[in-house]
């Protein structure tokens, strides 16, 4: 399996890089040096290119590589301003060869370090207001905090979601959700770092649903997410206080495609039980479902993640067409006689298989529930 995995990767790779060699040729050319030295340049850069092969090879993995943090960062560095640099050589072709050998570079590892740094930082506290209709006055005012997409991994350690949780905490919130893709990797090497999220306080219980991610090594998972104590919904809802149901949904689409002696969740079945008029807040990782939530189930909120916020402007885009025009913020849908509003978080981490993030801080979201009051009479 090693073994057809790494000609997976490396037959497109090489046929790539022949591509790219080409390509940079002519611009290593401008520089002022011998062919020795201008061959070292471009062999310098296949090898920020290699990165999935080598942390394949190195790491046994190559999105989840088990090797030291610093080096997978650093070599995201490398990759990410490598692949910005044949972007702005496409996009300004038109600049002279000596410009681009000195300008380019230098311009495409600092957007580079920027990008990687946005996808590791400690994420900020966003807070949002929504007025939503049918909620009680009894819970105006009322605070969720949503962590989504922490991505705990040998790139995101132990220390990243202890600042996390302190983030989502000092937020003071009567709710606190976790809508998905908390891990990549084996519960051997990554037990300790999620363990953290044991730590997360609300007044009103802590909830988990899963994403996608959880359904790599889901079984062995599960097991630990219960030896932490974590709370998940599967496919159905609680009453956290009196006129508020919450719900949620195992990630849909990977139970279907990698698990599918599992139950496929039934959106139907998830407020049975919430028969007394609740106001109903769903909590499930991908966005897609979100209108036919609201016309068909009556949800009031969705809490999802899964889109990383579109990572970057134009990158967006694509991703919004692939999770039904939903990219990151907040929506409304209204259908007949229902509306409910649909608040996508960027998510607070980022992966090392795609480790950069533009004009996209990561956060962890306060959604703060307002009763939509009359009009003052004038």
């Amino acid at each position: 399996m090693f073994f057809f995995r790494l000609i997976f990767i490396f037959f497109p790779l090489f046929l790539f890089l022949l591509v790219v060699a080409g390509f940079l040729l002519p611009v290593c050319r401008a520089y002022n040096v011998g062919r020795r030295a201008r061959a070292g340049l471009v062999v310098a850069l296949l090898v920020c290119y290699s990165k999935f092969a080598f942390f394949l090879v190195l790491g046994g993995n190559d999105f989840n590589p088990d090797l030291p943090c610093a080096l997978i960062w650093v070599w995201n560095w490398l990759y990410s301003g490598a692949m910005i640099l044949a972007c702005l050589m496409v996009v300004l072709c038109f600049v002279p060869a000596r410009v681009k050998a000195w300008l380019l570079p230098s311009l495409a590892w600092t957007l580079a370090a920027w990008g990687v740094w946005n996808g590791v930082k400690v994420p900020h506290l966003h807070e949002i207001e929504v007025v939503c209709d049918g909620l009680p006055e009894s819970l105006d005012g009322y605070r969720i905090v949503q962590i989504a997409d922490i991505h705990v991994s040998s790139a995101a350690q132990r220390w990243r979601t202890e600042a996390v949780v302190a983030v989502a905490n000092a937020a003071n919130a009567d709710l606190a959700v976790c809508t998905g893709d908390i891990v990549d990797g084996p519960v051997a090497l990554r037990a300790d770092d999620v363990a953290p999220l044991s730590g997360l306080k609300a007044k009103d219980g802590v909830w988990f649903v899963t994403g996608n991610h959880e359904f790599y090594g889901e079984a062995l998972w599960r097991e630990a997410f219960d030896r932490f104590g974590f709370t998940f919904l599967r496919n159905g809802c609680v009453f956290p206080r009196e006129g508020l149901a919450l719900g949620g949904l195992d990630d849909e689409a990977m139970c279907r495609l990698v698990y599918a002696g599992l139950p496929e969740p039934e959106p139907s079945e998830v407020f049975s039980d919430a028969t007394n008029g609740e106001f109903r807040v769903l909590l499930q990782h991908r966005p897609e479902y979100f209108r036919d939530n609201v016309r068909f189930h009556g949800v009031g909120l969705q809490l999802s993640g899964h889109t990383h916020g579109g990572v970057m402007p134009g990158f967006a885009q694509l991703i919004a067409l692939m999770n039904g025009g939903f990219v990151k913020g907040l929506y409304r849908h209204s259908a007949k006689d229902r509306s409910g509003w649909l608040y996508v978080s960027p998510g607070c981490g980022q992966w090392a298989g795609f480790p950069i993030r533009f004009f996209d801080d990561p956060e962890v979201s306060l959604l703060v529930l307002r009763h939509p009051r009359a009009l003052p009479i004038l």
